[in-house]
């Protein structure tokens, strides 16, 4: 092999661009501070639950609540939701609706450092409806919540759920929610 003379014309272009480009490829692609891209893609429906099946509904309803993730949780919503909880004090069932409920969970979850929802069984309900596009759910679950001022709260309800979705290849949509809360 022969070598250029130290006082080859290649050596400026060497030195210029050709060398250090050479070198900076050999340490770009060991960078340890720099790691490479994950090329896989991660399917949402696996990783948070598929709302097209009444458990993944229940799934991603969970991942909401765990991550404290007020626009996840408003997909679950339909457009017509109402949520219903009993006034034991006035004796009267209070509602309100799709934005008032995503408002509240929204300051819920900005108050929490931790939010942890279990749903727990499924409990017997009277209404025996159920299609491709409309089911009644009644479950029981406990719910912990870890505040910023260090405060915390527990309870267990159960839920009176009304499902709906356009047809049967479209995502759950939550109508209404009774809640039956001990907090």
């Amino acid at each position: 092999m022969i070598h250029p003379p130290l006082s080859s014309p290649l050596l400026p272009v060497l030195r210029r661009g050709l060398l250090p480009a050479l070198l900076g490829l050999g340490t770009a692609a060991c960078n340890p501070f720099a790691p490479a891209l994950d090329d896989a893609v991660t399917d949402p429906n696996k990783l948070l639950g598929n709302p097209v099946t009444v458990r993944g509904f229940f799934d991603r309803f969970r991942s909401s609540y765990q991550l404290r993730d007020s626009t996840l949780y408003g997909q679950l919503l339909d457009r017509r939701f109402t949520f219903t909880f009993r006034d034991f004090a006035n004796n009267i069932d209070r509602t309100w609706n799709r934005d008032v409920e995503i408002n509240t969970t929204y300051k819920l979850f900005r108050a929490s450092r931790s939010a942890n929802l279990q749903w727990t069984q499924y409990l017997p309900t009277s209404d025996t409806a159920f299609s491709d596009t409309l089911v009644y759910v009644e479950r029981s679950f406990s719910l912990s919540i870890e505040q910023r001022d260090d405060q915390s709260f527990t309870g267990a309800g159960s839920a009176r759920l009304v499902l709906v979705r356009k047809n049967k290849d479209a995502p759950w949509r939550m109508r209404s929610w009774y809640d039956r809360s001990e907090f």
